[in-house]
């Protein structure tokens, strides 16, 4: 077990934005949502462990010695505008919106080896409160185009939150809600589904599931237990899900190191024999689990150590040191992501969360909490609650973040629900959904909040360095939540969401007086994936966005070394409008053009760099 609490915590620095010590003010209050201890129901599946009730705790409440709210982030005003030559597409439907109950979605995105993509989603169109054709809902790419949107789910029967792989030889294969059922068929993209309970010894709900082994036909499949303290379990077969190996099985030392199991907040991956699995949670440790042995054995790292793990909040309260005074306690949410570089190096991405014990039996989380946190195996572990990557954008830049006063509640942080990917270069590519600043839907008293939009960021440098956020859509009145990108990324980061024209959904609480029940769309994106390292004699690979632009270009370029790099734009006369030279640092460079005065038209925007001119092509408005 590695972590160390007096480590010295490891401050993740992003490119050209270093946090910026401001206090988060959400109408001088933090939200916090009662917990209380839960049992299994089957009208209560999707709310675990939630009460309906939210109240408001005074921030004079938390002791002056504890950690304060996430600072402020002094954000690139340029992020504030999106990628305008990304195309929505909406690859389906649904009228049920709680795609997950924490933020976290896992596989739901499959990039085959051909370039064809597959993607699955929770569906249901019955607008009965019990969603009784709830199931999987599937589109798939051939490489050209997407399929008609489904008008029923995969399975005959009701289930949910589904995750999508294959094995090597292009066979399919679907896993979804209790008792883990799976669904599969030979081809991909084609072919009657065959279904299995290959768990159901033991009801296994939320699964995630990845394909992975060194012939590529070994099932990894973990989710919670439906029963008692709602513990992880994993499984695993070797042979296309034809036959189990393990069988609902709890990880080493997962009794000692956590109180139960973080219901529905995990995620794992796979590359070939290698699998990493994590778990964590508000009043949990972070955990890694490792295998090199296509999960025959295990190591475990304690990538963030809840302060009391394990937590037994039904007896006793969040007193960290011992003074008989419940203590709030930052800690991470459930939304979480992981991925496995090609150096088999494991990347892990998880939202931040406070959260109060100050009477046995349950406890309060605060939704207000906001921040993304990152973290590889490279990096000391034990406690990652500074190393912030990303926050809600002071759009206005007036060192607040102003939001409408209430909140549509995703038990998350209101900078989460990640999604990791990995490209061939071993650049890591992340999105995430954050809330945007002075916007609101209009709404009631109590159900007046702020939207979301999906934003989009790489690293180039095993995560020391990341490229300034963009947004996929520059709607600011869309609310665009549960992201999910394919875990191999190749000339695209092939990303879905859900998409939501008002914030929150029908599920959480106060969520049916403030989101009546509607039609909401599942949408895929292709993210050029222009992120590259260019050794000697090779082009500079860059992302340049908006294009067109109006106002503020944005060039992220990355280098090999520290060297120096000429960015020059040049009209179509060949005169040039605008030129810098610069000394450039290994791994992504960020550089801003205002474009405001520059006549509209046409220009070649180059690069040089060792000798090469990357050139690529900008219209300007």
């Amino acid at each position: 077990k590695s972590g160390n609490k007096e480590f010295t915590k490891k401050k993740i620095i992003n490119l050209k934005n270093k946090l910026n010590m401001k206090k988060l003010l959400l109408s001088g209050l933090a939200l916090t949502v009662c917990l209380s201890a839960f049992a299994q129901n089957g009208n209560r599946e999707i709310q675990p462990k939630l009460n309906q009730n939210i109240t408001t705790k005074a921030m004079q409440a938390v002791k002056p010695t504890e950690t304060p709210l996430l600072p402020l982030r002094t954000v690139n005003p340029t992020v504030t505008q999106s990628r305008a030559s990304l195309v929505e597409i909406v690859i389906g439907g649904t009228n049920y919106d709680l795609q997950s109950n924490y933020g976290s979605v896992g596989n739901r995105v499959k990039l085959w080896d051909d370039g064809s993509v597959s993607a699955v989603w929770t569906y249901g169109m019955d607008a009965a409160a019990s969603h009784p054709d709830r199931g999987t809902g599937y589109n798939y790419n051939d490489g050209t185009s997407w399929g008609a949107s489904p008008s029923a789910r995969v399975e005959t029967y009701r289930t949910g939150w589904p995750n999508v792989s294959g094995t090597a030889n292009s066979a399919e294969i679907i896993v979804s809600h209790a008792p883990a059922n799976m669904v599969s068929r030979a081809t991909k993209g084609t072919g009657a589904w065959t279904e299995t309970t290959p768990l159901s010894t033991v009801a296994v709900t939320w699964p995630r599931m990845v394909v992975g082994g060194a012939n590529g036909n070994s099932v990894h499949i973990i989710g919670n237990e439906a029963t008692g303290n709602f513990n992880m379990t994993y499984s695993r077969s070797t042979d296309g899900g034809g036959t189990w190996a393990d069988l609902n099985i709890l990880l080493p030392d997962f009794l000692t190191l956590h109180f139960e199991g973080s219901v529905d907040a995990y995620d794992l991956d796979s590359r070939g024999d290698v699998v990493a699995i994590i778990m964590g949670g508000w009043n949990e440790s972070l955990t890694l689990w490792k295998s090199l042995d296509n999960g025959a054995t295990w190591t475990y790292t304690t990538i963030n150590e809840f302060p009391l793990a394990p937590w037994d909040y039904l007896n006793t309260i969040s007193d960290v040191d011992g003074d008989g005074i419940a203590d709030t306690i930052l800690t991470v949410d459930g939304g979480m992501s992981v991925v496995i570089d090609n150096n088999n190096v494991a990347h892990v991405a998880v939202g931040s969360m406070r959260v109060l014990g100050d009477t046995p039996g349950s406890y309060s989380y605060f939704p207000g909490t906001d921040g993304l946190l990152y973290w590889n195996e490279n990096m000391p572990a034990g406690d990652i609650t500074n190393n912030y990557i990303a926050s809600i954008e002071d759009i206005d830049g007036n060192g607040t973040i102003d939001i409408a006063p209430d909140l549509a509640i995703y038990q998350a942080s209101l900078t989460g629900m990640p999604s990791l990917g990995v490209d061939a270069a071993n650049n890591i590519h992340l999105v995430y959904s954050s809330i945007i600043e002075n916007t609101t839907n209009g709404g009631n008293p109590g159900c007046e909040h702020s939207f979301r939009n999906v934003y989009y960021m790489y690293t180039t440098d095993m995560g020391m360095n990341w490229s300034t956020p963009s947004r996929v859509e520059e709607s600011d009145f869309d609310e665009m939540v549960f992201p999910s990108i394919a875990k191999r990324v190749d000339d695209c980061v092939h990303l879905t969401y859900h998409k939501d024209g008002n914030p929150g959904n029908t599920f959480q609480p106060a969520a049916n007086a403030c989101h009546p029940l509607s039609n909401y769309e599942i949408m895929y994106v292709c993210i050029d994936n222009l992120v590259g390292i260019n050794e000697a004699g090779e082009e500079v690979a860059a992302a340049i966005y908006p294009n067109p632009v109006a106002s503020v270009l944005n060039v992220d370029y990355a280098v090999s070394k520290s060297q120096s790099v000429t960015v020059q734009l040049v009209d179509v006369l060949g005169k040039v409008a605008y030129s810098t030279n610069q000394m450039a640092v290994a791994g992504t460079n960020n550089l801003t053009i205002n474009v405001k005065e520059f006549a509209s038209g046409i220009y070649s925007l180059n690069i040089q760099s060792d000798g090469q001119v990357s050139t690529y092509k900008v219209l300007v408005q």
